[in-house]
């Protein structure tokens, strides 16, 4: 089941994001590594903030991590939000690939239930036009 309904605005890969959103589309989560000084992050950009190397790799993750911070969001902000009021929206820290902090929902769990340090695993929703999403739910 969509955690939205279908005429959600849809995510536009470009340079930087291609490699994630391809990887997403085979249900696989990878997050951008530099090549020289080991740093992660997401969102995938062209340089590192650490070394400034333009040198990059992707690597995957396991797609477990705990919810570090999450909000309640109690009221629509875009037309397609309005039946999934009120919904969440988690900020997952993953246990690998040096912690890196990905924004997502969780599903599969009521509102009530979320708590930091919960743990999580990464869940996909084939939204269509090519894109798949990484939701998560409870481990």
């Amino acid at each position: 089941m969509a955690y939205f309904a279908d005429d959600m605005l849809l995510p536009e890969p470009n340079r930087d994001t291609e490699g994630f959103w391809s990887a997403c589309s085979e249900h696989r989560l990878v997050i951008q590594r530099c090549a020289r000084c080991g740093t992660y992050r997401h969102l995938p950009k062209p340089v590192c903030h650490e070394c400034t190397s333009f040198e990059w790799e992707w690597v995957e993750s396991a797609g477990r991590g705990e919810i570090f911070s999450y909000i309640i969001v109690p009221h629509g902000v875009h037309p397609s939000t309005f039946d999934a009021i009120p919904y969440n929206a988690v900020i997952v820290q993953l246990g690998d690939c040096g912690g890196v902090k990905l924004t997502s929902n969780l599903i599969n769990a009521a509102n009530e239930d979320i708590r930091i340090g919960m743990p999580v695993q990464v869940a996909w929703e084939d939204v269509g036009e090519g894109i798949t999403l990484p939701r998560f739910e409870p481990v």
